[in-house]
């Protein structure tokens, strides 16, 4: 190499070259045909280090920059600061190469070796580069999301150049550029202080099994099991291959070959920095492949696979032509058109933000899912007579029509097939006429609490904005009002909202199924009449229609009934269809019996045929269908009823699963999920742990019930066929053999069971799956167990009596109450205090439970505690400074007198050092703490209460008996001496003082006698006359 080049102009230099680790830069210097001098001046925020100089390509010279990043960093963000800053003082830089070492992945497609070189080419959707740990990892594998820019156009046409001289040539020109690297800097192919930027050999390239760990610690594979060993074919010579497709960026180091595999998709290596680069610095990846992403990863191939790396990047340059460099933008513009377009993309993610908002606030109601419903259970060509009605054309018609179509129809006519024939109708003519709008909603007597007049209305005007281009700006503006006021959807705003989107529209049509089902059907009717614009079709049951005639004058009525041509069309799909146990038990007659038997019961209801030719077909023979087609029921209550009785007739685990399922459905608090369901049946009476291998087949829900439960394919609930079998249960007094309050009683049980497993329950996806209806419904079903209880709990105090800390969490996540009282005048701390539920005290104190909270007996969470030994409790609600010295009202006690009073020493000694008072006198026996302490003999608390000025000479109201005569009655020595220590007054009677004066303590009590000169029978003489008690207590002294 010649002497270093006259210094250029920071303006001089078109291509910027970034290696992260110090040898990947070394490699990368050594690669200059002229190094210049250091830079004239940097940004004053620029902290890169740079090395400068050029490579002749084959119409001049290239000037290049090189940057490394700061010792010790890397990853995608310090990447993308690093080429910023290059840019700020480089600023007709036209493109960069990202250069240095990376993991390979090899596959069947791509034979990879240490060594060789991988460079980033885009493929199909992406730029050549894919960021690896942004995105989410599925059942298929890892789906990543956004991307990545392409290479500049210069760099692509260069590399197409070079891959086709390799072709021509047999290969490439790195072997011979590493050989000049090698004679201009031999210390760089010295190995003797450990590997050096040459070739490692093929017996240190080993690929094993993805399940092939390294064993820990081991310098080499030498231990590692050569049975798992991949083997591969040898080359014939050691020159690095090339590699062209995607490469995976990010900022996690990959050293797991089970997450490469999951991760790599189609790519061919894995790196750390280019993620951080490519939307910002346009820029090409060329990577040496140093290890395999695997637990065998090491150092030792890391200088040369950056040495093959960067003998590419000049390679590449070689062959680069200048005036396609000249005519690449400077990087800088790129980038600012980048930004200018990211602020577009943030204006329009930030309009589709807040149009999210909008229709989170207006309504939570999703219709579409329903009509999808509805449109995949629907018989193909039923229903369609509807629309050749003189009526119904009029009504959709283009001149002027009634303003409302009303469908009346008995239960199971076919009145929400009839809805979604006509939604779909509209949505033809909206194809070819984008002035017309349509919305819709199906009734639900399920949804009460959401179908609201509001949650309606806003869907209502969620569907019709949907066909705008944009959002009105009224309508923004009088968001934005509402919003900031945090108030929900208002009926006034509501209409007021259903105005403005009318008004982008000629016309507007607005379909409600069952509208008979709605709980404010009058109020929805009130506010949807009046407007010029809006066509209502609205179906219902007969005795909806009074109430429709009030609010709708301008209307036309087309009755509903089941058509001959759509029960025959059901029938045929049905035989050898899936509900069709035996296919091959049918022939021409049973089946032409089958549509006369049918269609002649029919009277009118398509619910009918349906449940009758599931009777039909559930038999297993042609006999047996014959038998069945003469005691066809004539009504669907004798319909449900014969269904019911077959489901009892069931093999008992069917029959049994069955029932439970209808139960479920039928007095479930809101729709159960598919998988909910699923998860209750698991669970039975006396379970400690959730087992998932109980849980049954999903076809069962629909095969043990017999057509009564169906499956909402698009909400993925369960429900009951038709709202007329519910109305049909509502009409039992009981199902199964057990009263509705046995049903809530066994619902609420598997609940509870459900709460008390373990926490491991919550790391099985099934078994969390119930946790939120058993967490937050099981109240529900308790509260129905019987009906004449009228000591009803609220569901937290339920949680907490039940010890269901994991309810418990949910609804005060939910926003429960924390000291709401139950009839009893408990609140959920005092209930779980009493218990001793340690964790659920801790919780509700952590949720801000008042910790004094009192019972109608004035009985406080600290006194429960006290009473009952629970010291941890006691420990946490003294931390929270709970009132020492509350009484309770019908003992007078505090906690300190009930914690001695039933022999609870470690908690009266932590309520003494709380400071409790030491004197105070319970309303029972009159008993001070002390005389407490002396008839149980506890010493130390004895001397803990007289160090605290508790009075030694206190006397019981009731018998007149001192600390000291309850300790000798009971003959606790050392706390006789204590009172005595102390100054406890003698042993006194209506005579006068016994002289203990000089007593010293010898030989115990009977020393004591002895020096008082009493016998046994003169202190039972006393202690009688004090106490009146019986002169049976004189055997203590014996």
């Amino acid at each position: 190499m010649g002497r270093p080049s006259p210094q250029l102009d920071n303006s001089e230099y078109a291509v910027g070259w970034i290696a992260a680790l110090p040898h990947e830069r070394a490699a990368a210097k050594a690669m200059l045909d002229i190094v210049h001098a250091p830079p004239r001046h940097k940004h004053a925020k620029d902290h890169n280090s740079y090395t400068l100089g050029s490579i002749n390509g084959p119409n001049g010279e290239h000037n290049v920059v090189i940057a490394s990043l700061p010792s010790g960093r890397y990853g995608t963000v310090t990447a993308a600061t690093a080429a910023k800053q290059m840019l700020s003082s480089f600023p007709s830089i036209k493109f960069g190469l990202m250069v240095g070492i990376g993991g390979g992945i090899p596959s069947d497609d791509h034979d990879i070796r240490l060594g060789d070189v991988v460079v980033s080419q885009p493929t199909g959707a992406f730029g050549g580069v894919r960021q690896y740990d942004c995105g989410k990892v599925t059942a298929r594998g890892f789906e990543e999301c956004g991307a990545l820019n392409c290479p500049p156009e210069a760099l692509l046409n260069a590399m197409g150049e070079l891959q086709s001289n390799h072709e021509m040539m047999g290969g490439t020109s790195i072997p011979d550029i590493l050989e000049s690297m090698y004679a201009a800097y031999p210390a760089m192919a010295d190995s003797r202080r450990g590997p050096a930027y040459i070739y490692q050999g093929a017996d240190h390239d080993r690929l094993f099994c993805s399940d092939c760990i390294h064993e820990k610690g081991a310098k080499d594979c030498g231990g590692c099991n050569p049975e798992k060993e991949i083997k591969r074919p040898e080359r014939l010579d050691q020159d690095p291959y090339i590699h062209y497709g995607t490469i995976a960026s990010g900022n996690k180091v990959i050293k797991d070959a089970k997450v490469r595999d999951l991760l790599a998709k189609s790519c061919l290596c894995f790196e750390m920095e280019a993620a951080g680069l490519m939307n910002q610095f346009p820029c090409l990846v060329i990577r040496g492949i140093c290890d395999y992403c695997d637990t065998h990863k090491n150092d030792r191939w890391q200088k040369y696979a950056a040495a093959t790396a960067a003998a590419y990047a000049k390679e590449l340059l070689q062959v680069t032509d200048a005036s396609d460099i000249q005519n690449t933008p400077e990087a800088r513009s790129v980038v600012m058109d980048n930004i200018s377009e990211i602020k577009t993309i943030v204006k329009g993610l930030a309009r589709d933000q807040e149009q999210k908002d909008l229709f989170r606030w207006l309504s939570p109601l999703s219709p579409s899912a329903r009509h999808s419903e509805n449109q995949r259970v629907r018989v193909e060509g039923t229903s369609v007579w509807i629309l050749e009605d003189p009526r119904f054309l009029d009504w959709s018609g283009e001149g002027p029509s009634s303003q409302a179509l009303c469908c009346f129809g008995n239960p199971g006519a076919g009145k929400t097939i009839i809805s979604s024939v006509v939604i779909d109708s509209i949505r033809g003519q909206i194809t070819t006429d984008s002035t017309i709008g349509l919305a819709y909603l199906y009734g639900d007597y399920r949804d009460h609490k959401v179908q609201t007049t509001e949650n309606i209305l806003g869907a209502i005007v969620k569907q019709l904005l949907v066909f705008l281009s944009e959002i009105p700006q009224a309508l923004l503006e009088l968001y934005q009002r509402e919003a900031k006021q945090e108030a929900p959807l208002s009926k006034v705003s509501a209409q007021t909202f259903l105005d403005v989107a009318c008004e982008q529209f000629s016309k507007v049509y607005i379909c409600i199924d069952a509208v008979d089902e709605l709980k404010d059907q009058r109020t929805l009717l009130e506010c949807l009449q009046g407007r010029s614009s809006m066509q209502l079709f609205i179906t219902g049951r007969p005795h909806i229609r009074q109430t429709v005639q009030k609010y709708l004058k301008q209307r036309q009525e087309i009755p509903i009934e089941a058509h001959e041509g759509d029960i025959r069309r059901f029938i045929d799909r049905e035989i050898g269809g899936p509900n069709d146990i035996e296919p091959d038990a049918m022939d021409e007659k049973l089946r032409l019996d089958i549509q006369s038997k049918v269609l002649a019961s029919a009277k009118g209801i398509f619910l009918l045929p349906v449940l009758q030719v599931h009777a039909v077909l559930q038999a297993a023979t042609m006999r047996l269908r014959e038998e069945a087609l003469k005691t066809l029921p004539s009504s669907l209550s004798g319909a449900f009823s014969d269904t019911v009785a077959r489901i009892e007739q069931q093999p008992i685990a069917h029959s049994a699963k069955a029932k439970t399922i209808i139960a479920w459905v039928h007095l479930a608090e809101r729709p159960v999920s598919v998988d909910e369901l699923l998860c209750s049946l698991a669970i039975e009476d006396g379970d400690k742990a959730f087992n998932r291998r109980g849980i049954p087949v999903r076809s069962t829900l629909l095969s043990c019930c017999h057509g009564l439960v169906v499956i909402d394919q698009e909400t993925h609930t369960v429900r009951l066929v038709h709202y007329s079998f519910q109305e049909y249960l509502n009409q039992q007094s009981k199902m199964f053999g057990l009263s509705k309050e046995e049903w809530h009683s066994q619902i609420a049980r598997t609940c509870l069971t459900f709460l008390n497993f373990p926490e491991e329950t919550a790391n099985d996806y099934m078994g969390i799956t119930l946790l939120s209806y058993a967490a937050t419904k099981w109240g529900h079903h308790l509260r129905r167990m019987d009906v004449n209880d009228e000591n009803r709990n609220t569901p937290l105090s339920y949680a907490v009596e039940y010890k269901c800390e994991t309810a418990v969490r949910l609804l005060l996540d939910k926003g429960a109450p924390v000291d709401t009282k139950n009839k009893f005048g408990e609140t959920p701390l005092l209930i779980a205090a009493h218990g001793g539920f340690e964790r659920i005290v801790e919780l509700l104190l952590e949720r801000g439970a008042e910790v004094d909270s009192m019972d109608p007996y004035g009985r406080t969470p600290l006194l429960y505690t006290a009473l009952s030994g629970f010291e941890k409790i006691v420990r946490l609600l003294l931390a929270k400074n709970a009132a020492v010295d509350s009484l309770d009202h019908k003992y007078g006690r505090t906690p300190l007198l009930w914690a001695i009073a039933k022999d609870h020493e470690a908690i009266a000694r932590l309520l003494i050092d709380k400071g409790a008072a030491v004197d105070t006198v319970d309303a029972t026996y009159g008993w001070t703490p002390l005389i407490w302490a002396a008839y149980h003999g506890w010493e130390t608390i004895a001397r803990l209460l007289i160090e605290k000025g508790a009075a030694i000479d206190s006397v019981d109201s009731k018998y007149g008996r001192t600390p000291l005569l309850l300790a000798l009655e009971y003959r606790h020595e050392a706390v006789v001496k204590l009172l005595l220590s102390n100054g406890a007054a003698a042993l006194m009677d209506s005579g006068g003082n016994f002289d203990l004066a000089t007593w010293k303590g010898d030989g115990g009590l009977d020393g004591l006698m002895d020096h008082l000169g009493l016998t046994m029978d003169d202190l039972g003489h006393r202690l009688r006359r004090r106490t009146s008690r019986k002169p049976t207590y004189l055997e203590y002294f014996t």
